[in-house]
């Protein structure tokens, strides 16, 4: 199981605007752009401070100003962390999913746009980073493209036993997280439970997708009807 973190597993508001925004005001002394549309759901970290830099014309130059941007992030992340297990909730099923899907012997790791330490950060403020396999999971900061992600995770899940992508899951709550899994050849649950609505998630391919994962013995029953995800 690849767990997207942001909309998925948890939601921690406000936070990463402000990183990103602190970001953004260091490598070119002023703010985001108000007036510019931005579509950040499912996207790394780099690419979102690359879309960043585009809205100000300085796309030219993001070799140079994305690593301190992500810096930036990383330490406002860094010192904010009452602020993060103050606002952070956990979605709702979400323990006892990743505790069932343990006692099934299921190998759970995380795809994220998040750079690591931001994920690391985010997970440990709401008490989820010692039920996943963080070592084996993959982020926004070793690859901008999420299907790289699943593939990296992949290879790092591999080296303590077989991996096979028939029955490997992307959990998420975009159409990206659809898109990166579809890339990857690996199956696919959609969750209701970031900005997009089942609506919107229904006709993207996905194996299933679910208002929420309250429904512990329906996930259970969908993974299992698949074999070796869950042994």
């Amino acid at each position: 199981m690849l767990w997207d973190i942001d909309g998925t597993l948890m939601r921690a508001p406000g936070l990463g605007v402000r990183a990103f925004a602190a970001a953004l005001e260091l490598v070119t002394g002023s703010g985001i752009r108000r007036d510019h549309r931005y579509d950040f759901g499912g996207k790394t970290d780099p690419m979102i401070a690359l879309e960043l830099l585009q809205a100000m014309d300085l796309q030219d130059r993001a070799d140079d100003l994305i690593p301190p941007m992500l810096a930036e992030v990383e330490r406002v992340y860094a010192t904010s962390g009452d602020e993060l297990r103050g606002s952070s909730i956990v979605m709702p099923g979400v323990v006892t999913l990743l505790d069932a899907l343990a006692t099934a012997e299921a190998r759970q790791s995380v795809v994220t746009g998040n750079i690591e330490f931001v994920a690391r950060r985010k997970l440990a403020a709401v008490d989820l980073d010692e039920r996943l396999d963080l070592d084996g999971g993959a982020y926004g900061s070793d690859h901008h493209l999420r299907a790289e992600l699943v593939r990296l995770a992949m290879d790092r899940l591999g080296k303590a036993g077989e991996v096979d992508p028939a029955t490997t899951w992307v959990i998420g709550d975009t159409p990206r997280d659809a898109a990166c899994a579809r890339d990857a050849g690996v199956r696919c649950i959609l969750v209701a439970t970031g900005t997009f609505d089942i609506g919107a998630l229904g006709d993207l391919g996905a194996d299933a997708v679910f208002a929420d994962l309250s429904d512990t013995d329906r996930v259970l029953a969908l993974v299992a009807g698949h074999a070796s995800t869950v042994r």
